[in-house]
């Protein structure tokens, strides 16, 4: 009997992640998913509780944000260890579409699914914080780098520039990827100091 409910738990996550893929996530609902994975919509509600455990699944899984996986188990996170989370992150937003997808939905919609959504994300990146204690000014500054890189990719499919930011060119991008790193090498410098 568990063995059925694992696979069926897998069918109907695989007929959610592909109907996200195929309509983003404001063209997924629990109909569709249920049609796709030939299920009823009552195991969809049983097994995952609905939208809501679906979203939670995929951010579980590292699906939305596979760079998380980086932050598991590391309880002390040094600011040299930063780098290449923020390296694979900022290269996971660029070029994970669904990635970008979900994030304007929650901008558009604010929903109680992507609040979860954007809840359990939060949690797992701010740990990153809790262990940098001693560099209070790391926390806003790191934020602040992040949320306009998110913002430049958000925007980049729509408009081309940003002021005098040319965000169709590459260059752009490894100039914003040296600036975050950059960024890093002043704050541990500045912890070694104290």
């Amino acid at each position: 009997m568990k063995k059925n409910r694992v696979v069926t738990e897998e069918k109907i996550y695989k007929a959610f992640v592909s109907l996200l893929q195929e309509k983003g996530p404001q063209g997924v609902g629990i109909n569709a998913i249920a049609k796709k994975a030939s299920v009823s919509k009552e195991l969809i509600y049983r097994y995952f509780g609905g939208m809501k455990g679906l979203l939670y699944t995929y951010a579980e899984k590292g699906d939305f944000f596979k760079s998380i996986a980086y932050l598991e188990g590391n309880e002390n996170i040094s600011i040299d260890q930063l780098r290449p989370f923020i390296l694979e992150g900022t290269k996971e937003v660029r070029n994970n579409k669904l990635t970008q997808e979900i994030l304007r939905w929650q901008l558009i919609e604010n929903n109680d699914l992507t609040k979860d959504l954007f809840k359990y994300t939060n949690s797992k990146i701010g740990k990153v914080f809790s262990v940098e204690h001693e560099n209070k000014a790391l926390q806003p500054a790191f934020q602040l780098m992040i949320g306009g890189y998110i913002y430049f990719t958000l925007l980049s499919k729509f408009n081309k520039t940003f002021i005098t930011t040319d965000l169709s060119k590459e260059e752009t991008w490894n100039d914003f990827d040296n600036a975050i790193e950059s960024s890093l090498k002043l704050f541990e410098g500045r912890s070694d100091k104290s």
